[in-house]
């Protein structure tokens, strides 16, 4: 008769099972070093990582949720990508500590405790430094608000967005070059800070996602642009801004005693009958409304400051409709309208224009010297383009100590008054009225 035999796991050694415990705990500990690895729970702080994702306006407000969900992952790779990072969705070291770094970047901007905790104070600071830099008010710190403070959002490599030299890019300079958004030294076939500046101008200038990045949608305008006015300059409109096309717009200029540059700017698109600026209204009629003026008496200066007075706390609406021209950035319609009322002949919805009149007319100040009373104060860095003369305002009075207080439009979204010293604001020109 055969025995059964039974059959038993085998026994382990009182060692063996001390080894086994030991190497379990080890493999706990790292798993909690390194963290949980991408599609489970994250190990981060995710409310401080939304905080920080939509204080940089990567994720709204709303999605501050404490929920790693498919809204989160999509804002991280966003920033990723922005940030030259592995793509991945996944809120790493590397991750966290380029957003962080980001955020101390714009609450040290904006005179806040650089924690790198995009709170409840960092978005009243942001929201300070907007009111005093004439932004959109909303103590969010995306493109334009970033593009002020001078941190650059978008580091990372790759089409549309990197630094590696392409005939692409070159093109995409060529345009932004003619249509004035870019420094003719600036087509060197990387996209640096200098072109992704002029990419932020021309998105806002026609109502495109404002982010930096020539994607199809800001190439395809782009391009649009470019052959409208080589339409008007007679040339083949190819969509190209090379030498063929500075030419054409030459003889175009000369023709029409513009400036003879070759740049297709807002005083050469204005003469063309192009739109610049996207938003409603046709070039030289007002949008809308007609402001209502007292009477005015006294000098050319005294009328400018009392018409300017007379239109305190008005208020556009829509996409940058305004009384005084069409829907578009308003500040020079508004500063020209009000010259305008005091018999000045001059009419220009560019702020860079009041310096080339100035100089035209033997009125432009040295330097910030001796402001008066109806005085035109252009912002920037000099008149070339929208993206270097980017405000005007009126001065409506000159003190002692070299501050002024002046009368602007499209500030804010309305006509209101300011106090402060030229130089500091980032002043470039003063300009007087001629015959004042």
């Amino acid at each position: 008769m055969s025995t059964a035999t039974s059959l038993r796991p085998p026994t382990r050694a009182p060692g063996a099972r001390l080894t086994s415990t030991v190497l379990a705990m080890a493999v706990l500990l790292f798993g909690l070093l390194l963290g949980p690895v991408a599609g489970q729970a994250h190990a981060v702080d995710v409310r401080l990582l939304q905080r920080d994702l939509a204080g940089l306006s990567y994720l709204p407000l709303s999605g501050i949720d404490g929920s790693y969900g498919p809204q989160t992952k999509d804002s991280v790779r966003h920033f990723q990508r922005d940030n030259g990072l592995a793509v991945d969705g996944d809120a790493g070291t590397n991750t966290m500590a380029a957003l962080i770094a980001k955020v101390k970047q714009v609450q040290a901007k904006a005179g806040s405790s650089a924690d790198g905790d995009y709170g409840p104070g960092t978005i009243g600071a942001v929201r300070t430094y907007q009111g005093s830099h004439r932004l959109d008010v909303d103590g969010i710190a995306g493109p334009q608000t970033m593009g002020a403070m001078n941190i650059d959002r978008i580091t990372s490599s790759g089409p549309g967005t990197g630094t590696g030299t392409n005939s692409e890019t070159q093109l995409l300079q060529r345009n932004l070059t003619g249509l004035g958004y870019l420094a003719a030294g600036g087509v060197d076939g990387v996209y640096g800070p200098a072109t992704k500046n002029a990419v932020l101008s021309f998105q806002s200038d026609n109502d495109l996602e404002v982010d930096g990045i020539a994607g199809p949608q800001t190439k395809a305008a782009l391009t649009a642009k470019v052959k409208q006015v080589q339409a008007k300059a007679n040339t083949p409109a190819d969509g190209d801004y090379g030498t063929a096309t500075t030419d054409a717009v030459r003889a175009y200029q000369s023709s029409h005693s513009l400036e003879v540059d070759g740049i297709a700017g807002p005083r050469t698109m204005a003469s063309m009958g192009i739109a610049r600026e996207l938003g409603g209204g046709t070039p030289g009629g007002e949008s809308g409304g007609t402001p209502t003026v007292p009477p005015l008496d006294g000098s050319v200066r005294d009328k400018i400051v009392q018409a300017a007075r007379s239109q305190l706390g008005v208020h556009e609406w829509g996409n940058n409709c305004n009384p005084y021209g069409p829907c578009e950035a308003w500040c020079a319609l508004f500063a020209s309208w009000a010259w305008r009322q005091a018999g000045v002949n001059f009419s220009t919805a560019f702020s860079g224009d009041f310096y080339y009149y100035g100089r035209n007319h033997g009125t432009l100040h040295s330097g910030l010297s001796n402001p008066q009373p109806g005085d035109a104060i252009v912002f920037g860095t000099g008149p070339q383009s929208t993206s270097t003369s980017v405000h005007v305002g009126l001065i409506e009075k000159a003190y002692a100590d070299g501050t002024v207080d002046t009368i602007e439009g499209n500030s804010s979204d309305q006509v209101i008054r300011h106090h402060f010293s030229p130089a500091a604001r980032g002043a470039y020109a003063i300009i007087s009225p001629a015959g004042s």
